[in-house]
Order: C-alpha cells, then sequence, then structure tokens
C-alpha cells in the first residue's frame, strides 16, 4: 500500500468534515496563518521554497487567486519573497526577526526599547471623565490630557499599534514644550519614551498584558482582520508622591510581540 505524504495526511486532516470552520474571515486569510505557523515553528527556515502554488491550492483546496493572497499576504508582513520565475516563493525571514515590542522593565528599557517607533497623532485633547483606575493604583490628578497615536515601524508597511493615552495636564505641558523646542523629531516620538527621557517623576509602574480581538476600528487603523489576535497593554504610572500621571491603553498587533522572560533554577 502506497505510503501517504507528509502533505495528503495535512489535506486530509484540514478538510475532513468534522473540521470547525471560523466565520467572517477571509479563506486567503487562514491559509496565510497556516503558512506563517510553519515558518515560525521551523519547519520552513529562512533560504527554504515554498511548495509549488499547484501543491498548495491542493493542499489547501482552495483556488489558485486564494493562495495567491495568502502569499502577497506574507510577503507584505517581510516573511517571504515572491519570485517571478520557477523558484515560486521562499522564505527570507522568521516571524520573531519582526517582533518588537516587549515590555519594558526599568528605566533604561524605557529609554531605549522603542527606538525604532515613530508615532503620528489621530486625537489629542482634555479629558473630561473621571479617570477609569482602581483606588489601589493612584490618585487621580486633578485634570488630564488624552493623547491617541498611531505608531508606526520603518521596516513595516502598517501602523504596528494604536496607543489610547491619559497623561496628567501639567506634565503634558511639560511635555509640548519639549516638543517646541525639539521640533518634530521629538514630537514624533512615544510619549512614554518621551517621559524617560526629559526625567519626569516616575516612581511606579504597573503593567497588564492581554490578548484580546481586533474590533473595527483597530482592523482598520493596523491592516488586521476583525478578530484577529491584539495584544492589549494596560499600563498605570505613579509619581513619586502616588498621583497617576500617565494611564493608557496601547493595542498591539498580536504577531509583532513578544514576551521574554527567564527563571533561574539554580
Amino acid at each position: 500500500m502506497k505510503q501517504r505524504s507528509k502533505q495528503e495526511e495535512r489535506g486530509k486532516g484540514l478538510h475532513a468534515a468534522e473540521r470547525p470552520r471560523r466565520l467572517g474571515i477571509s479563506t486567503y486569510r487562514r491559509v496565510a496563518a497556516v503558512l506563517r505557523r510553519r515558518i515560525s515553528s521551523g519547519e520552513w527556515q529562512p533560504g527554504d521554497r515554498l511548495p509549488a502554488l499547484d501543491a498548495l491550492v491542493e493542499e489547501f483546496r482552495v483556488g489558485r487567486v486564494t493562495v495567491r493572497h495568502a502569499l502577497d499576504l506574507l510577503a507584505d508582513e517581510g516573511l517571504i519573497a515572491r519570485h517571478r520565475d520557477r523558484r515560486g516563493s521562499s522564505v527570507i525571514a522568521h516571524p520573531l526577526d519582526r517582533r518588537w515590542f516587549t515590555l519594558a522593565l526599568n528605566l533604561a528599557e524605557l529609554e531605549t526599547h522603542s527606538s525604532s517607533i515613530t508615532v503620528s497623532e489621530l486625537e489629542s485633547g482634555p479629558w473630561e471623565r473621571p479617570l477609569p483606575i482602581a483606588s489601589q493604583e493612584g490618585q487621580a490628578a486633578e485634570a488630564y490630557h488624552r493623547v491617541v497615536h498611531l505608531h508606526h515601524h520603518s521596516s513595516f508597511p502598517h501602523a504596528v499599534a494604536m496607543t489610547e493615552i491619559l497623561i496628567e495636564s501639567r506634565v503634558y505641558a511639560q511635555l509640548e514644550t519639549h516638543a517646541q523646542l525639539g521640533g518634530e523629531a521629538v514630537r514624533g516620538r512615544p510619549i512614554l519614551e518621551r517621559l524617560a527621557a526629559h526625567h519626569a517623576d516616575l516612581g511606579h509602574i504597573q503593567q497588564t498584558l492581554t490578548i484580546g480581538e481586533a474590533d473595527i476600528e483597530l482592523s482598520h487603523h493596523l491592516g488586521v482582520h476583525e478578530a484577529a489576535p491584539i495584544a492589549e497593554l494596560r499600563r498605570v504610572i505613579r509619581d513619586g508622591a502616588g498621583t497617576v500621571i500617565y494611564f493608557g491603553n496601547l493595542f498591539f498587533r498580536g504577531d509583532l510581540v513578544r514576551l521574554d522572560f527567564s527563571v533561574d533554577l539554580k
């Protein structure tokens, strides 16, 4: 009896009748997700050629246009290169190579962790609502200013994050004064980096990371499909006196975030 190839077994598994189907997500994105995972797991590594277009069409039981769209998506993400000759497509990067966002855990990291990121402003204005924090997280200041930014990375085609930040009004005024002196180069830096660089009174930082799904607004701004994984970071910074000077909700593309930590077992 002829032994089934690994690709044939995959095709059988992917298209079994009992396989649950995710609604609301384009077929080409589902195909791209499988190919992306194979690169992430190391099954396909930089320099490897992807299977031929016809082989992928047969494996996933989809049209050629669908597979082309999936490959185009991975090419836009910088994971593969598309060749016009018979070489087809090949892997050029590992997903971890472009996961730039890590949680800053000390002041030095706050000053440098976003060196490749620039921001553009979507909204800015006074905040006239109560600060959405619990009593144990700190005491609220008299007034805050709200800023909504899109974050951009020089080597990625879409915005990589959206941040909604409330800054204590006097601290925000100081940041604006520095920006006027430093020009657009300063204004284009992330708020947290500007706080650290200008030695604001940063007494305590609390960060909570959760995984959610992109809504309509986030999918539009970050170039992902609705319900795509989104890393949500809630960040509260108090000054030395216990007053909250920074409250932020930060939304990152899930494919660009990693959490690194180690445990010494000795």
